[in-house]
């Protein structure tokens, strides 16, 4: 049953977008129509409703004698144009795609605010006589009326906070109200009866913006409707500033300053009107507010040319009349020709223009390319790659959702960056990769309508493989950061046990060898057999001390490996006797000294293992140079590995000094038992 319902709403909703077209259409004609009867007219009804009920047409003219009246009437004729373009245009943008009644409602209620909010209904009302000209003349309080309710449930239809429920019912009431104040003559239109009301109204509006902004938006709708905002607290905070200061006092003034104060209030006046549709529009096409497909590319192109061609046509002809002010040929010729040579070029840079607006610089690619390499030029850490790498995709080309991850990590980064969850559209995903190791993924969704073209995913295909190098680049580079970090801190232990050995060990015991020489000395004349037996035990005492130095040195650097890798390895195996092992190495080069020694540490920990803790019998060791890199290979016949390893000092310390070098190292059980021990050592060199 509610599926029925939906679907009949849905229905009537498509019924309501050829209604608000018409509706747009009908306004749009209104407006045109309008400028054109004022333009032609010699009342001054534009001035004079803008301006405000204490002007009258021989004060306009008194105040307006240093310049002609036509030019005054003109001004603010043209000031009505500022709020009707971004009006219709928004207007059209909204009802694009609409399936909601509300934003049926919303299309028509921009086109009446845009083109009936200013003086055009004014120049209906004194220039078409009865009751037409009277329901024309009423446009202005239903445009600004109807309006306002629509601002208190932007942009999703949902009214918020819920008391604002009643300030619509209030601008509902807002024209009747003020009929009463007309009729019984409680004031005029600047009397408190009448302002303040509307302030407060204007006030709720505002803060209804704001609360929802905060407390009700998500983030992507925040992006989408801050223009909107902002013009409205903008709109707001100028009309209490003419309400508390002298600004308002000057357009009551039937003077020059007066009117020159009314010219350039008005202007400010009618900007920040045209900044709500405005703002609307902005979000439709930058924001994807309404996800409002990308017909718009052509319309804004048309646009822009008829703007160009109705601008040229203006001013070839204005030059005209006045070089050649008998001649009607040259001017449509000049016109003419100057619009054969231009028009190409002007519709070229006017189309750039609105691709770059719309889609970003996806028409770009080389260029994208060259402003990410550019920024990744810099080794950076990994996060701040895919940040420059999100950031660069969905800038550039306009995408709403970019996100990048690392492969095997938590590192994850999203554009925009306080987005929380992919908005509805296509996802797509590409391939960080470096030579043929993928190292994370960039994943895009495209708005609804306008799903990537082949250029784009090979310019997103260009762009990961880009990445891909720059994050191997940056993970290296981590690597070898945290490697030395980890050889300075072995170093300092290092020097940190040697300095303990010494000053715990080999220190005491020297001193005690000197003090015990000493004594027997003094004591070699008058009892020298104790003395005899002192230096005997002075010698055995000194032996130890030659057997700490030769563990230090060893643990410095094994004495084993004087006799080459496969030698040492060879000669300390015999010190496990439970444990038969076979060597198996083709002809080693001549490997850096750092290298054996890790290699040799890393066999004989893995022996140990065998023997100690595996019960293994025997144990094979095969050492083979592959790839510049020295890979020692150990496998045993012996228990396996327990069902939960706990690594303990040795595992960590095989995989520290591999790691030292950049290398890895593999524990696994092969299927026919035992335990295999894989690492792999590069070396400068190669095989060579």
């Amino acid at each position: 049953m509610s599926q029925s319902v939906a679907e009949r709403g849905t229905a009537a909703a498509r019924l309501g977008q050829p209604i608000g077209y018409a509706l747009v259409a009908v306004f749009a004609a209104l407006f045109v129509a309008g400028v054109l009867v004022g333009a032609a007219s010699s009342r001054p009804e534009p001035v004079l409703s803008t301006l405000g009920g204490s002007w009258s047409e021989d004060a306009l003219t008194q105040a307006a004698q240093p310049v002609a009246i036509g030019w005054v009437r003109a001004y603010f004729l043209i000031l009505n144009l500022l709020p009707a373009v971004p009006g219709l245009i928004a207007a059209a943008l909204v009802l694009r795609g609409a399936r909601t009644w509300f934003r049926c409602y919303a299309g028509a209620a921009l086109a009446l605010f845009g083109t009936m909010s200013g003086a055009i209904p004014a120049v209906y009302q004194h220039e078409v006589d009865g009751t037409l000209g009277e329901a024309l003349g009423a446009l202005t309080g239903l445009a600004w009326v109807g309006l306002f309710p629509l601002l208190y449930a932007f942009p999703d239809g949902r009214v918020a906070p819920r008391w604002a429920r009643w300030c619509i019912v209030g601008w509902a009431l807002l024209l009747p109200y003020f009929a009463l104040v007309a009729a019984l003559d409680l004031g005029g239109a600047s009397d408190p009866a009448q302002t303040l009301p509307l302030l407060a109204l204007f006030g709720t509006a505002a803060f209804a913006a704001v609360y929802r902004y905060r407390k009700v938006s998500t983030p992507e709708q925040r992006r989408q409707t801050r223009g909107i905002v902002g013009a409205l607290v903008l709109w707001f905070s100028y009309i209490v500033v003419l309400a508390v200061t002298p600004l308002g006092d000057w357009l009551e003034e039937t003077t020059g300053r007066g009117l020159v104060a009314g010219a350039v209030l008005f202007l400010v006046s009618h900007i920040l009107v045209a900044l709500i549709p405005a703002a609307i529009a902005v979000g439709i096409l930058r924001y994807r507010l309404f996800e409002v497909d990308l017909w718009v590319n052509r319309t804004l192109v048309y646009v822009a040319l008829t703007g160009v061609v109705a601008l040229a046509y203006a001013l070839v002809s204005l030059i005209g009349t006045y070089l050649w002010p008998d001649n009607d040929v040259i001017g449509p010729m000049a016109l003419a020709v100057l619009l054969g040579i231009g028009f190409q070029p002007i519709r070229a840079r006017a189309q750039r223009a609105v691709d770059r607006f719309v889609y970003g610089r996806r028409k770009e690619p080389y260029a994208v390319l060259t402003d990410l390499g550019r920024q990744l030029a810099s080794v950076l850490p990994p996060d701040q790659v895919l940040r420059t790498i999100v950031g660069q995709v969905g800038g550039a080309l306009k995408l709403p959702y970019a996100a990048a991850t690392l492969t095997g990590s938590s590192v994850s980064v999203t554009w925009p960056p306080d987005l929380v969850a992919p908005p509805s559209g296509k996802r797509e995903e590409f391939a960080l990769s470096w030579q043929d190791q993928e190292l994370g993924r960039l994943v895009v969704v495209s708005s609804p309508g306008d799903d990537l073209s082949a250029a784009d995913r090979d310019l997103l295909d260009g762009v990961a493989r880009q990445a891909g190098t720059a994050i191997r680049a940056a993970t290296l580079n981590d690597e070898l950061r945290r490697s030395r970090e980890r050889i300075l801190g072995a170093r300092e232990d290092e020097r940190r046990r040697l300095q303990r050995d010494l000053h715990d060990g080999l220190g005491p015991t020297l001193a005690s060898l000197y003090q015990r020489i000493d004594l027997a000395r003094s004591m070699l004349a008058e009892q020298p057999d104790t003395a005899e037996k002192l230096l005997g035990e002075v010698g055995e005492q000194t032996r130890s001390v030659i057997g700490e130095i030769r563990t230090l040195v060893a643990a410095l650097r094994p004495s084993e490996l004087e006799l080459g890798l496969v030698g040492a390895i060879g000669a300390s195996a015999q010190r496990l006797p439970e444990l038969r092992v076979q060597i198996q190495a083709a002809d080693l080069p001549v490997l850096p000294p750092a290298v054996e020694t890790a290699a040799y540490r890393i066999a004989m920990e893995a022996l140990t293992n065998a023997a100690r803790h595996a019960g293994a019998s025997t144990a094979t060791v095969r050492l083979v140079i592959d790839a510049g890199a020295l890979r020692i290979e150990v496998q045993d016949d012996g228990r396996g590995l327990p069902p939960e390893l706990v690594p303990g000092t040795g595992l960590r310390s095989m995989r520290e000094r591999a790691h030292e070098f950049g290398g890895t190292v593999d524990i696994t059980v092969p299927a026919a038992g035992g335990t295999r021990v894989q690492a792999v050592v590069p070396f400068a060199g190669g095989a060579g």
